[in-house]
């Protein structure tokens, strides 16, 4: 490790003393009285000789580190707040701070340069931290405030302790102490975990942009465009990914595995996975196993008896024979989110024990979510065709933490009952819920949205799914190696056809997809024959409800004439 973060003084110390220039703001009426401004710039080793601007409201000013990493400047004629940018000597890594005073009359003013800063502005704004400071300005400026920090410092924190990088010891991420020797320095030891599983300017990048990404300045913005490309959260980036999937990483996931006649616990584990072995076990320490690389992001484990695939957002789905029966198995990574967090409207599409006892049936549910986790506008919709016949409960529900992680699902009333729900947050920002019952009932949730059509052209070629018919009885892991090609569009119907080609790339045929049905969010394929040609045969098409989750890299889907409930990575 080269050379790492040494203490700086926190008294008033002036640029003459340092031996640095400042460089003048435009002043203009501004104060005259100088500011001085102190920190350290370190990526987890000093950046020694870095140039440091900082950039107010009004003022600008200039300084470069001395070989710990310290710097300071005295600037006159600032206005705050200010950004802050330091650039290493040989120009590989550039890093981003702001600074926002308590009171505008102070003199002294700190302000350290570090990931952990960059990530705080990326939460800030939604936006990369070089784009605040190339635009910094009174307008932009708007957005540097006490509190907005302190909530995105907060999301940083909550980001890092899901990655198991505890920040609880530092009292301040902008603005706390860096103490030389680093192997017992809070601070620098958390940017040594970081470095270490971000070592490249790049992966600090890739981190830095999807914390913007899952910004409340952009997930919550009306006017924001967001990007629901599935990909890990920022969380999941600061793990050990494994050699042949960067997408599955170490750490707990929830495991949920729905089963009848069996009790709730035995359905929903928690469970610690090692990317560098492929080892996992259980968090009481009892039955694990390893999993076997079988291509990228696939597995098979339990003797080949068991397999699974992993999606872009770091979804697990497959089958394990871990079980009774061989079953459905969703594990997705384990996430602290706040019940307010889930505040919004939802749909899911699930598979529900019917009322005779005997067997499980498709069903999808709209529901609305309060900041407080009151449960409201449910409707649960089943029917020959899924969703044509909807009722709504008489019980009271709401969403509580439970102290396990995840949430309970608490029905109060003449029907009472509790479920457990998980929630996972893709780096999109989209959030996923995934909800079981005692009877073996699940649901897997998305915020509702209005589908738009695809774009005529696209392909999309091969994936992976799991299928269980009306017992929870799933089959192995299976593979489409056929290529889809969206070929039309009807923006009046809402509706598009798509052509399935053979394994050899042929077109063999087409089948049409109808968006927002049965409600919006949804896609109905409806039962038919079509002719291949390929080769002339007659093609049955099943009926199928299908709800993709968006951000996430996988779809759920009802088929009626299979009495069966399907899963699959895109």
């Amino acid at each position: 490790m080269t050379q790492r973060c040494t203490a700086y003084g926190w008294a008033l110390a002036t640029a003459t003393l340092l031996g640095l220039t400042a460089c003048g703001g435009d002043g203009g009426d501004a104060p005259s009285t100088a500011t001085t401004f102190s920190g350290v710039a370190a990526t987890g080793a000093a950046m020694a000789n870095a140039t440091v601007s900082i950039k107010c409201v009004t003022g600008a000013g200039t300084a470069t580190t001395t070989a710990t990493g310290s710097y300071s400047t005295a600037i006159s004629g600032i206005t705050l707040p200010c950004a802050i940018k330091a650039a290493s000597a040989d120009g590989t890594t550039v890093l981003y701070s702001v600074i926002t005073a308590t009171s505008a009359a102070a003199t002294t003013q700190v302000a350290n340069i570090t990931p952990l800063t960059q990530l705080v502005i990326a939460s800030l704004t939604g936006t990369t931290p070089a784009t605040l400071f190339d635009n910094f300005s009174a307008a932009t400026a708007t957005a540097v405030t006490p509190t907005a920090i302190a909530t995105a410092q907060a999301a940083v924190r909550q980001i890092l302790a899901d990655a198991g990088i505890a920040t609880s010891s530092l009292p301040d991420l902008l603005t706390g102490t860096i103490v030389a020797g680093g192997t017992t320095d809070a601070y620098d030891l958390v940017l040594e975990a970081v470095h270490a599983v971000a070592p490249t300017p790049a992966a600090l990048v890739t981190l830095t942009e999807t914390v913007a990404a899952a910004s409340p300045a952009v997930t919550t913005s009306t006017t924001a465009t967001v990007d629901h490309t599935p990909r890990l959260p920022a969380s999941q980036l600061l793990k050990t990914a494994a050699a042949n999937c960067s997408a599955l990483r170490s750490g707990e996931y929830v495991v949920i595995q729905p089963q009848k006649s069996v009790t709730l616990a035995d359905q929903v584990n928690i469970i610690t996975f090692s990317a560098n072995t492929l080892a996992w076990t259980r968090s009481d320490g009892s039955t694990g196993g390893t999993f076997a690389a079988n291509g990228n992001c696939q597995y098979t484990g339990n003797a080949g008896a068991d397999g699974f695939a992993v999606s872009q957002a770091g979804i697990v789905m497959g089958s394990s024979s871990n079980q009774p029966v061989t079953g459905l198995t969703i594990a997705i990574p384990k996430q602290t989110i706040a019940i307010a967090e889930l505040a919004g409207s939802w749909n899911a599409l699930g598979f529900e024990k019917n009322d005779a006892g005997t067997a499980y049936v498709a069903h999808t549910v709209t529901a609305d979510v309060s900041s407080t986790g009151t449960v409201t506008n449910v409707s649960n919709c089943a029917g020959a065709q899924v969703g044509s016949t909807c009722t709504a409960p008489t019980a009271t529900i709401n969403i509580r933490s439970n102290s396990a992680g995840g949430f309970d699902l608490v029905a109060s009333g003449t029907d009472s009952w509790t479920d457990r729900l998980f929630a996972y947050r893709a780096g999109s920002g989209d959030l996923m819920l995934v909800s079981a019952s005692e009877d073996g009932t699940i649901n897997v949730w998305t915020k509702q949205r209005t589908t738009g059509l695809p774009t005529v052209g696209d392909t999309v070629v091969g994936g992976w799914f799991v299928r269980a018919n009306n017992q929870w009885l799933a089959n192995a892991l299976g593979t489409t190696l056929t290529t889809t090609t969206y070929t039309s569009v009807d923006a009046a119907s809402g509706s598009y056809v798509r052509t399935i080609s053979t394994t050899s790339g042929v077109p063999d045929y087409a089948e049409t997809i109808l968006i927002n049905t049965p409600r919006a969010g949804f896609n109905l394929r409806n039962a038919g024959t079509t002719t291949s040609v390929f080769d002339a045969r007659t093609v049955s098409i099943r009926e199928r409800t299908s709800l993709p989750l968006r951000g996430m890299g996988v779809s759920f889907q009802s088929i009626p004439s299979l009495s069966a409930f399907q899963m699959s990575v895109d």
